[in-house]
């Protein structure tokens, strides 16, 4: 009779367990499914196209300008001709990776989130043809490390950089581009470090609070051991047709360039991105809610480029807020244009950054003070 007793308690053990199991797969599975919808949404895929994917086969090659001269060359990549635009600086115990080409003043290329610097492929080229082009992959994306001891706020992550770029000697203030998520990175470096930056170029900008796409899902993955879970069981299962969908949003009303998709779902549905970009996303909100009210200090030249479509980012509650605090920046309105400027709308970005650039000489004999802030606003050009 005891053994009987036993064996009937071990089957329902086991049957509780069984159900257990169960539950928590389903709970974790909508999680998942949740996550991924409201995810995407806050910021879009960007493009790795053929041009950077051929100069990444072949070794992009590049001469260092005078401004900028290479660290150790232990931390580079060589190649067997000249030495490679990709380079790694160390801070902090942080590993930080670089694409670097051209001559010429240099400019800092921040992408959004989730992303890369590789992100800037149709506007790096072209921009290194007369500047020193440094696209930046930030804490965590493309092949940069994420901190392992401190939270990668939007402000630690501008710490990282300028400090980053006083090992790769960049001796001229850069201009720095952000887009989306990296604009409000720009931002914080100009305020952070006024007297090390010489203009700053927002692309499709996120940089005042937004609950759009951000909530408890998208916090999910940064959660200790639950949020391991979902990314790394579940994530791979869902994000696909996710991608797919949340892609043609982004781009829209262009189309999502051809053989794009491969490469984003190779990178952002591994385990270690998506915690990456659930991270800054659970965080900006609370950097953005004290650095905004300090816009009003930047003095060196800004411009602001912004869709009129863009379905990621508010035109209005984002970049159009912001030409109103900087009341001397430029504001350029882009019609029937999305999210993704830097891939959709590339020469614009670049005539934005040889705008600012121009201003740069009337910086250096100081004759250019508080550029971007006055009490009369300039109105937004808009092209037809």
């Amino acid at each position: 009779m005891m053994a009987v007793c036993l064996l009937f308690c071990d089957a329902v053990k086991n049957s509780v367990r069984c159900t257990v199991l169960c539950v928590r797969f389903c709970v974790q599975l909508l999680l998942c499914s949740g996550l991924l919808l409201s995810s995407w949404q806050s910021q879009s895929a960007q493009n790795l196209s053929n041009d950077l994917s051929e100069d990444g086969r072949s070794g992009i090659k590049v001469e260092i300008s005078a401004s900028l001269r290479p660290p150790n060359s232990g931390q580079n990549e060589q190649s067997e001709r000249s030495q490679s635009t990709s380079q790694f600086v160390t801070v902090d115990g942080t590993r930080l990776h670089f694409l670097i080409k051209g001559q010429g003043w240099p400019v800092v290329l921040i992408h959004g989130n989730p992303g890369s610097g590789q992100d800037w492929t149709h506007v790096f080229g072209l921009l290194a043809a007369h500047h020193t082009a440094i696209a930046f992959d930030r804490p965590g994306h493309g092949r940069s490390e994420r901190p392992k001891h401190i939270d990668a706020t939007v402000e630690v992550q501008a710490r990282l950089l300028h400090e980053a770029l006083k090992q790769l000697h960049v001796e001229r203030p850069p201009i720095v581009v952000g887009h989306s998520w990296g604009g409000a990175l720009a931002l914080v470096y100009a305020i952070n470090y006024p007297k090390d930056v010489a203009g700053v170029v927002l692309v499709a900008p996120a940089v005042y609070e937004s609950q759009e796409g951000v909530s408890f899902l998208t916090r999910l993955p940064a959660v200790p051991i639950v949020g391991d879970v979902v990314k790394s069981v579940l994530t791979p299962l869902f994000g696909a047709s996710i991608v797919r969908k949340e892609l043609k949003k982004a781009f829209s009303p262009d189309p999502v360039p051809k053989n794009y998709l491969r490469s984003v779902l190779f990178e952002w549905t591994r385990p270690k991105k998506v915690k990456a970009y659930s991270l800054d996303e659970a965080s900006l909100n609370a950097s953005l809610k004290g650095v905004s009210a300090r816009y009003s200090e930047i003095s060196v030249p800004v411009s602001i480029l912004a869709g009129d479509s863009d379905l990621i980012v508010s035109e209005k509650e984002q970049a159009e807020r912001l030409h109103q605090a900087l009341p001397k920046s430029h504001l350029v309105i882009l019609p029937k244009t999305g999210h993704q400027i830097p891939l959709t709308r590339s020469q614009a970005v670049l005539d934005e950054i040889e705008r600012v650039q121009k201003t740069v000489p009337k910086l250096e004999l100081g004759a250019c003070p508080n550029t971007a802030n006055s009490s009369n606003p300039r109105p937004a050009a808009r092209f037809s």
